[in-house]
């Protein structure tokens, strides 16, 4: 029971964050292996209702709709560079602009000219797949808090994983004081747009930055951040071959991977080697971070199943890619409505049911994460009746004092 006397549901609980980072970039590459509208549009219908059903009411919720104004700011300057430069492809012109000349070790770039109905489609698909791709990322900040994530990451890592995590939590912590600022100054009767808005909005929101990275600093300090553990140097050389080993491998095989030209067969056993090379590297590399885990995350069947879905999604475009390059790329010579297979449909609906059947957020904030521990109105309300037995016990009566200490109205 909690302080409101209702029952705490056991089904409701956060996922794991790494879960929901696997999935967000499994959706990502499959996006980066096609041009197709359609599967772009399935890939961030998919992304929105993950959403739109498992973000629940969180801080980090906000980062899914900055990265869709991100998104189409990146399409619209994609689309803006593919009017004005790049290679002419010819067919039917739209209009035309000032030609500039180019030298002739150049030849074949223009800027200016002729601009085709083809260009603008062509600038449009690879726009929209670089959209697709942030909208994926930014889903996958808001489903899940970045300081959660650091919690799993390698001891190796760690140092490195906490400069990532603070950049990536950077922008949603700026948007959310920006809000908090502009909220303030609006119920004070105080301008918040034009240039006098802009100008009261950046020192409050500069000054909040500030503070927070002094308290970061001061609790680094506290907690010992930086401190490593005598390792011998035959142990510190075995590290290093296997992680450097190991990012070659991921380097090599994620390159035949995304580069539709090579072989399928290069890229996923250099990057599953790569993978083994540079875990067991980075566990070695773990003896010498001296770090403690409180209370962490723990991995179970649906964190499995949402990775998987994400990854399914990746792996029925990737198949497609190889043996059917046509339906996944869209076609602008001639320019022509692409088709939608059927195999991405159901890896996308695969990476849907994954983060529906997912656990469900708890609908507040201050529920346990663990099942044997109380909330904090729990305790509350134990303390609370703790200290009003005990003075009935005493005294025979429940004093107004009481009353207050417990934090219970007259």
């Amino acid at each position: 029971m909690n302080g409101r006397g209702g029952l705490r549901c056991r089904a409701s609980r956060l996922l794991h964050a790494g879960a929901w980072w696997l999935w967000a970039l499994g959706l990502a590459a499959a996006a980066s292996r096609s041009t197709n509208p359609l599967i772009l549009g399935l890939i961030v219908a998919v992304t929105a209702v993950a959403v739109t059903l498992r973000a629940g009411d969180t801080p980090w919720v906000a980062a899914y709709g900055a990265a869709f104004r991100l998104a189409a700011f990146v399409l619209l300057i994609r689309v803006a560079f593919g009017i004005l430069f790049g290679f002419p492809i010819p067919g039917t012109g739209v209009l035309t602009l000032p030609e500039i000349p180019v030298p002739e070790w150049a030849a074949g770039v223009r800027i200016g000219g002729e601009v085709t109905i083809e260009q603008i489609a062509l600038a449009f698909y690879d726009g929209l797949r670089l959209a697709t791709i942030i909208i994926c990322l930014g889903a996958a900040n808001a489903l899940s808090s970045p300081t959660r994530l650091l919690k799993s990451v390698p001891g190796a890592l760690y140092e490195l994983g906490v400069a990532v995590v603070v950049a990536m939590s950077l922008a949603p912590q700026l948007i959310l004081d920006a809000a908090r600022v502009r909220d303030a100054r609006r119920l004070r009767g105080r301008s918040t747009r034009g240039a006098t808005g802009v100008v009261g909005l950046v020192g409050p929101v500069l000054d909040g930055s500030l503070r927070r990275s002094l308290d970061l600093a001061a609790a680094m300090d506290t907690r010992g951040y930086g401190r490593t553990a005598h390792v011998p140097a035959a142990v510190r050389r075995l590290t290093s071959g296997l992680v450097l080993a190991g990012v070659v491998g991921i380097t090599i095989g994620i390159y035949g991977l995304f580069d539709g030209s090579s072989s399928p067969w290069i890229g996923l056993p250099m990057l599953g080697a790569g993978m083994l090379l540079g875990g067991g590297g980075l566990l070695l590399g773990g003896r010498r971070t001296a770090r403690s885990r409180y209370r962490p995350d723990a991995w179970r069947a649906a964190e499995s199943w949402v990775a998987l879905g994400g990854w399914a999604a990746a792996a029925s475009v990737w198949f497609v890619t190889t043996s059917d390059p046509a339906q996944v790329e869209a076609s602008v010579t001639p320019l022509t409505w692409p088709a939608l297979p059927w195999l991405p449909v159901i890896g996308l609906a695969v990476a849907a049911l994954a983060a529906v059947v997912a656990p469900a957020p708890p609908p507040t904030m201050d529920i346990a994460p663990d099942d044997d521990e109380p909330t904090r109105s729990h305790r509350t309300g134990i303390n609370s009746s703790a200290t009003i037995t005990k003075s009935v016990k005493d005294n025979g009566q429940v004093t107004e004092a009481d009353r207050r200490t417990a934090g219970v109205g007259a």
